[in-house]
């Protein structure tokens, strides 16, 4: 008899195991954060953000750049007002890391290096980017992104084709 009721507790018990474990899993699934799809006018912001980004870098080509970067911070702003989150988080990134007007250009290297990351991200996850290319300097360990495949390195003015394009 004692051996019946053992066994009676352990199949109730892995019974109760496996409806927690049902229970935990359905619940894990539903706290899942919901993919907002990019629509249409999402993907032109991410665009008009990119296309800013490749004035800015022809812009730091030059013998003595002026980068100005007032339409760029205007189009983050556009991508905060836009209702994704994705965008939304991506502006939020990329607002600190706007170099001063004014700024020498070797702090702005950095910030534009960091600004070159978060465009990467948004170049691989909103659809249809793919115009442009993904470049990485090992000399100065920098991406960035540009059209075309010609190596123009917006970092070292003394090595503008140091550089490898990317697949």
């Amino acid at each position: 008899m004692n051996s019946n009721s053992n066994s009676g507790k352990k199949n109730q018990n892995m019974n109760v195991f496996r409806i927690s474990l049902i229970v935990l899993a359905v619940f894990a699934l539903s706290c899942k954060e919901e993919t907002v799809p990019f629509t249409l006018a999402h993907q032109n912001v991410a665009a008009k953000l990119l296309s800013e980004n490749q004035i800015l870098l022809e812009e730091y080509l030059k013998e003595n750049p002026k980068p100005n970067w007032k339409i760029f911070s205007e189009t983050l702003e556009t991508m905060v007002a836009s209702g994704h989150p994705k965008l939304k988080s991506w502006a939020e990134g990329l607002r600190p890391l706007l170099p001063a007007s004014g700024s020498d250009l070797e702090s702005s290297y950095e910030k534009i290096s960091k600004i070159q990351e978060i465009l990467i991200q948004i170049k691989t996850e909103v659809p249809n980017q793919s115009q442009y290319n993904r470049f990485y300097c090992p000399m100065v360990d920098k991406y960035w992104l540009m059209t075309g495949r010609e190596v123009k390195n917006p970092y070292a003015p003394e090595m503008r084709d140091c550089g490898e394009l990317l697949q």
